[in-house]
């Protein structure tokens, strides 16, 4: 059920179950918003659409290496569904 006023293609294509001759249909990152760099293991492939499953994993496993820091903000293109 999609409950955004948003027409992002995440959101139209999140329940694609098959693209015919791909095994990889996008890549989630994490970056840093301040400085633009990569966070340590916060890259991951999205197979069969942008699942939430895999940007559960991908932020989180990119949130272990930032437990230091005092204040952390998630922006995502489609928060409102995640």
């Amino acid at each position: 059920i999609n409950m955004c006023q948003s027409e992002h293609d995440a959101i139209m294509c999140a329940a694609i179950r098959r693209t015919p001759g791909y095994d990889v249909t996008g890549v989630g990152v994490v970056i840093c918003s301040r400085h633009g760099l990569v966070r340590p293991n916060g890259v991951g492939d999205l197979q069969k659409g942008e699942r939430y499953c895999n940007m559960d994993y991908i932020v989180l496993s990119a949130l272990v290496s930032a437990m230091s820091l005092l204040v952390i903000v998630i922006t995502y293109d489609i928060a409102c569904q995640w």
